[in-house]
């Protein structure tokens, strides 16, 4: 899950994240019988719906009228849940289906129950593309590569769609079929999943065979040989040369700590002390795997580096004249603006955005008004003007991670502006409308709800939207030497 906080002016603020959560709960004490556990699950799912429907913008949105009653039957599948079946897994699994029903990133509830030690068959697999392949097996005659075409009769397709995507991430976008494939054959003490019996696998050459699925303790060692099934290697923020002509911006988070603010700091400048021999370059490739997001001022930046500040500001404004910014004030939403002025304090421009959104919020809800309406967030000089054109026209390949949502798809927003960039790698994941969210406790402690603060109205990028490469690898390996040889044959 990837939760963003995001302001007006697109400057994201990691610290926001690590702000106080309103009505903090003290340590929590475990229930000992199952029907303390099945007391506590039905209470969490009823606050998660009240605490949601008393705050989220998809109360009062009328570009999105169906919200009530989806928040009602997150509500209702989620406590038919908790009543087949009590205890620690099943109150994670519970509030899982809670927010699956929402299929919303920025939206619903998660249990922060200790899990039991993941059981494996001896093997792990990925999705990629359209199939589930194995990724590393420490079992006799089941190989790297090999596809996971069936398991106990059904195809893995349906699997996915009846087992993974019941309790994790959203059906509808692909890549959160990347992100969540390695779910279908862990088990994770789940009380409604059975473990898998048996499965079929197709070999590189065709030939098929099945394997009856041994279940254990999925061994520590294991991680090890894990380290790149996701994302590849790691490199550090940094602009490098891999190859003569061939530059390589990595950009694995997009969080404002100072150590990563001084990292980019350090690239803008090169950018700028290399622009020349960019500009002549074959490729640049900005590389955003391990990106989970953070602050758009990061890549807008990049952007305007390669590009040229006015071009880039003006490709944007033409993009996000129409967007406005509605916020849901109510009491603790409102409360909960106000007590981010004593954060950013050390930041002017941040700071008297919030205090105008936190003085806004404020009469709206003393006024009974659902929302605060942000004015002249995007107001434009509507005078007809001359499109500028950049001079950087080197081949720009973005290095997409199934993962990329909020702040890093507002970085394939500005990238995607011109067309020499080149979408490369898998289909990104996707932003609904609501954003800048806060956390508030369950009434357990045993868990928190994601509630979002605000709705955009009018944004170019609609609710749901994902990029899908231009060049799609489909690859089990995604470190960085691999990804640079396939480039270069681009």
């Amino acid at each position: 899950m990837t939760i963003k906080t995001k302001i007006t002016n697109h400057v994201l603020l990691c610290a926001l994240l690590l702000s106080p959560v309103i009505n903090a709960a003290q340590e929590p004490i475990l229930p000992t019988t199952p029907e303390q556990w099945r007391s506590i699950t039905e209470r969490d799912i009823n606050a998660a719906y009240s605490i949601t429907a008393q705050n989220h913008p998809g109360m009062f949105d009328v570009n999105n009228p169906t919200f009530p009653d989806l928040l009602k039957q997150a509500k209702t599948e989620a406590l038919t849940l908790s009543a087949q079946a009590s205890g620690p897994q099943a109150h994670v699994a519970a509030i899982a289906r809670f927010s699956t029903v929402l299929q919303d990133g920025h939206a619903g509830a998660f249990s922060s129950v200790d899990r039991p030690a993941r059981r494996w068959p001896g093997f792990t697999a990925l999705w990629r593309g359209d199939a589930l392949k194995v990724y590393y097996s420490e079992t006799k005659n089941i190989s790297k590569g090999d596809v996971v075409s069936q398991c106990d009769g059904q195809s893995t397709d349906t699997l996915m769609r009846k087992r993974v995507f019941k309790f994790h991430g959203q059906v509808a976008q692909s890549g959160h079929w990347w992100q969540q494939g390695w779910r279908l054959l862990i088990d994770e003490g789940n009380p409604f999943l059975t473990p898998l019996k048996e499965c079929e696998f197709v070999k590189a050459n065709g030939d098929t065979y099945t394997h009856v699925l041994n279940w254990s303790v999925r061994p520590k060692s294991v991680s090890k040989h894990l380290e790149n099934a996701y994302n590849g290697d790691e490199l550090p923020i940094d602009l490098t040369w891999p190859e003569k002509n061939i530059a390589w911006i990595a950009m694995p988070s997009f969080s404002s700590t100072e150590k990563l603010t001084a990292a980019y700091n350090k690239v803008f400048e090169k950018i700028q002390q290399q622009r020349s021999k960019l500009l002549s370059a074959k490729a640049v490739v900005l590389d955003l795997r391990h990106n989970q997001g953070g602050s758009s001022y990061w890549s807008l930046q990049i952007a305007k580096g390669l590009w040229g500040q006015k071009v880039v500001e003006q490709k944007a404004n033409n993009t996000s004249q129409n967007t406005q910014v509605w916020w849901r004030a109510s009491k603790d939403n409102t409360d909960y603006v106000k007590s981010l002025l004593d954060v950013v304090k050390d930041q002017p421009e941040v700071l008297k955005t919030f205090k105008t959104v936190a003085v806004g919020m404020a009469l709206s809800l003393k006024s009974g008004e659902p929302f605060y309406v942000e004015r002249g967030a995007n107001t434009l000089n509507h005078v007809q003007q001359e499109s500028l054109v950049s001079d950087f026209k080197t081949k720009v390949f973005v290095i997409v991670p199934p993962q990329c949502a909020s702040a890093c798809l507002d970085a394939l927003d500005k990238f995607k502006l011109f067309e020499n960039t080149t979408l490369f790698g898998a289909p990104s994941s996707a932003d609904s409308m609501y954003m800048e969210v806060r956390l508030a406790d369950l009434p357990s402690g045993l868990g928190k709800v994601i509630v979002p603060n605000k709705v955009y109205v009018n944004r170019a990028r609609g609710a749901g939207n994902f990029y899908k490469p231009d060049v799609a690898y489909n690859g089990l390996d995604w470190t960085t030497n691999v990804l640079l040889e396939q480039i270069k044959t681009l």
